[in-house]
């Protein structure tokens, strides 16, 4: 094998480690925070699925967010994305359920940077 296959085998091996443990750690983070909202909601196997694929979305997209964006545009398109999770939640979610989520955003927030940290 030629010095150049070799060291593009490497870097695509590199690649392709990051890749997965990057999915692995938003995989993780949405196992993490929707087991908290379950417990802080009471949510039922059906609601949990369904928060699990909003959380796990929402991940995605912000993980997404912060590699293409910065700054203000980063925040903003944040800020977008919270919204579209909000509403999705709100689908999900009893009037009751909602109303605890959203007041207890802040705590859910940090509990997303606790995981991330």
């Amino acid at each position: 094998m030629t010095l150049k296959k070799m060291l593009l085998s490497t870097a695509l091996t590199v690649l392709f480690t990051v890749t997965v443990m990057a999915q692995d750690k938003t995989v993780d983070g949405a196992k993490a925070v929707t087991s908290y909202m379950k417990e802080q909601l009471s949510l039922n196997d059906s609601q949990y699925t369904k928060v699990y694929a909003v959380n796990l979305s929402f991940l995605q997209k912000e993980a997404d967010n912060k590699k293409k964006n910065k700054g203000a545009d980063q925040i903003k398109k944040l800020r977008v994305l919270e919204d579209e999770r909000d509403t999705k939640l709100k689908s999900v979610l009893s009037e009751d359920q909602y109303k605890n989520y959203v007041g207890n955003k802040a705590a859910n927030r940090k509990k997303i940077a606790e995981y991330y940290r």
